[in-house]
């Protein structure tokens, strides 16, 4: 098995470009169709959860939403305020 292998590598190796880009694509569409399995699978997961969809989009957000950028004068007000509290 391993001579065989090792034979198959290297008439890979000797592959022209053109030989290399057929190559490529039947490996491509012999692979699709579990390829395409997977995906399924994976969509009716989905669909089957959309709670935990909607939990692993909303993470890493703020539960209030975004904060807006504070002006000049907001930013040194709350400056002046933490200047304050010590």
């Amino acid at each position: 098995m391993t001579k065989k292998l090792e034979k198959l590598a290297d008439e890979m190796i000797r592959l022209s470009p053109e030989e290399g880009q057929q190559l490529s694509m039947i490996i491509k569409a012999k692979i699709m169709p579990e390829q395409m399995k997977q995906q399924q699978q994976q969509g009716l997961l989905q669909q089957q959860n959309p709670q935990a969809q909607q939990q692993m989009a909303n993470m890493g957000k703020r539960p209030g939403g975004q904060m807006p950028m504070p002006n000049s004068r907001e930013a040194a007000m709350r400056g002046l305020l933490r200047w304050l509290q010590k």
